[in-house]
């Protein structure tokens, strides 16, 4: 699949990604969006389409998408019939609802086996067997209580997506047959946290799993953490076969079928790896490794037989790596998403398995790219794929299929280098020799979780440097300190204004309290000259660190952020807090 991949697209990037806008304006141009904003089929140039057709966001797309939802009405955006609204996560604003149509999952669908292509020929180890199932987590709910427009195209969570359409009952095969439970049982466990917790028991009974992924590393380190906190709950529930040893459960499912059906799955899954005898040797193998805490690779003791660890692990994740590292041990791999996606669409497929690298896609998305200095603009200039440098950051601007244009994804990307045969790991085809142009970006944050409040343009991953920097100088003092998460906001009713984070910390934090603000703040002075200059000229005052209560950002998750339209799989991490009854929550839980 990579090869043909490779020959096809990636050596010729930039006349493919052209051909891709022709076909998408030629496809579209007679709906309402283009014939609006004057978007036709008759552009003689790329420079042509991007001089004439200006910029968008998504306040463009608000009204039509509107109609689209509540009046039912065709042909506003895309010519293909949409069968799917994904809501967003609204990380950095207020919800989108992104089309998707059947085109857009047939490109997916690519995507996704180039990214499995590129894993599995770069991996030292052989694909597992026919036989070994893997832990993918996964959170839905029957076809019928999803929200419908009017005309019944069914709206959720991307992540949701297979359980939301009905037209594509072979994706739904493949989890149910390959994954440790059944996508049917899945959807019949509303609460996202109690369908965690059955999910891993599941995957806990069974002992060969050739991997184990969750989508984003937050929710990942959640998955362990249930494990550690309910581990003899789990362990009873195997040993009894019996899911009424759980708390969660009890209190969560009051349908005595659901659960009556949970019991005999589980029964069946134990008799197929050898019965009673199996059971109590399992038990006692779990019961052994999670005593254990702190021995490194719990995930390869737990499942020695596991080839890979995956989840997102750039931009906002980064923070979260060290930690999953350690989960992982020395033995077992910790890769990257296989690909790069989101609500408006999937724009990656991995690169490099020992990096958070990934190739752009030239037939899922045209892509232009706004360089980092120049995101403040309404309409700045943009280059193309063949134009981008390594060692830039750029936002991202993409033209889809669905017919979102020149849109500003608001994800900005890091070109860290062309792709060669020296130093990459995955075996490039003999031919051409000359390995064409093809770079390789990461995603390293987004535009709204900028800290602006003079100019001075903190990124998170500014601060993040900043903290981790802090942190480190503590434990080389001998303290044992470590960042669980962190968010932030400005605080502008006080002269002169400041940064406010608030940090989850634990180890040895007491002795540390008095002298945080000012030792991130003189980080923060290092990785941000701007930021160093705002602070010797008076115009910005030391920032103010408030430390929180151990599962502070967990709960904030739970119970502020998970709605029917946000799915807890996907929520990225809060870097900027503009809420003010968010920024209250955190208040409201200073240590």
């Amino acid at each position: 699949m990579f090869v043909d991949y490779y020959h096809e697209s990636l050596c010729h990037l930039q006349k493919v990604n052209n051909d891709l806008l022709t076909k998408i304006i030629g496809d579209n141009h007679l709906c309402a969006f283009f014939v609006d904003r004057c978007v036709d089929s008759q552009y003689k140039s790329i420079d042509e389409f991007r001089e004439k057709v200006p910029l968008t966001t998504y306040d463009d797309y608000r009204s039509y998408i509107d109609r689209m939802i509540h009046n039912g009405e065709k042909n506003l955006l895309c010519c293909e019939q949409v069968i799917y609204y994904a809501t967003s996560s609204a990380t950095t604003g207020q919800m989108k609802f992104l089309p998707i149509s059947r085109k857009t999952t047939v490109e997916t669908r690519k995507v996704t086996l180039v990214g499995s292509s590129v894993m599995w020929r770069s991996l030292p180890i052989s694909r597992p067997s026919p036989e070994q199932r893997m832990f993918q987590l996964y959170n839905g709910k029957k076809p019928s209580m999803y929200q419908k427009s009017k005309d019944g195209t069914p709206i959720g969570p991307i992540s949701q997506f297979i359980s939301a359409v009905t037209s594509f009952p072979g994706l739904k095969y493949f989890i149910s047959t390959y994954n440790v439970m059944s996508m049917n049982l899945i959807e019949e466990i509303a609460d996202f946290e109690t369908n965690t917790f059955v999910e891993l028991v599941f995957a806990l009974t069974i002992p060969d799993l050739f991997s184990y992924s969750v989508p984003f590393a937050s929710v990942f380190l959640h998955t362990i953490k249930l494990i550690e906190q309910y581990n003899q709950q789990m362990i009873n529930c195997i040993l009894h076969a019996d899911f009424n040893y759980s708390t969660i459960v009890r209190e969560n499912i009051r349908d005595s079928q659901l659960l009556r059906k949970l019991n005999r799955t589980l029964n069946d899954v134990i008799l197929e790896y050898g019965g009673s005898s199996y059971q109590l040797e399992r038990v006692q193998s779990i019961r052994k490794e999670c005593l254990r805490q702190d021995v490194e690779g719990l995930l390869h003791r737990l499942w020695p037989s596991l080839i890979y660890a995956s989840t997102a692990l750039g931009g906002s994740f980064t923070i979260y790596k060290q930690r999953i590292e350690f989960y992982c041990g020395q033995q077992l791999p910790l890769i990257n998403l296989p690909m790069y996606a989101s609500s408006e669409g999937f724009f990656g497929c991995l690169a490099n398995i020992h990096t958070n690298e990934y190739f752009l896609s030239p037939t899922t998305a045209f892509f232009e790219f706004i360089r980092e200095q120049d995101i403040h603009q309404t309409q700045p200039k943009t280059f193309l794929i063949s134009e981008i440098e390594p060692g830039n950051r750029y936002e991202l601007v993409v033209t889809t299929v669905t017919g979102l244009v020149r849109y500003r994804m608001g994800d900005v990307i890091h070109c860290t280098r062309f792709l060669n045969r020296t130093d990459d790991f995955i075996s490039l085809p003999a031919q051409p020799i000359e390995v064409p142009r093809i770079p390789l970006i990461t995603i390293d944050y987004r535009v709204g979780n900028l800290l602006n409040i003079i100019g001075e343009k903190t990124s998170e991953q500014q601060l993040m440097n900043a903290l981790q920097q802090t942190i480190d100088q503590w434990n080389s003092q001998g303290f044992n300190v470590r960042l669980c998460d962190f968010t932030a906001f400005a605080k502008l009713d006080r002269s002169p204004a400041q940064y406010v984070i608030f940090l989850e910390l634990t180890g040895e934090i007491d002795v540390l309290q008095h002298d945080i603000d000012s030792q991130v703040d003189r980080q923060l002075c290092i990785t941000n000259g701007d930021y160093q200059n705002s602070r010797h000229d008076g115009e910005l005052a030391s920032l103010t660190c408030i430390l929180v209560r151990t599962g502070t950002f967990a709960t904030f998750i739970n119970k502020k952020l998970v709605t029917d339209s946000v799915n807890p799989i996907q929520i990225k991490p809060h870097r900027l807090l503009k809420n003010e009854q968010h920024i209250q929550f955190f208040y409201d839980n200073q240590i």
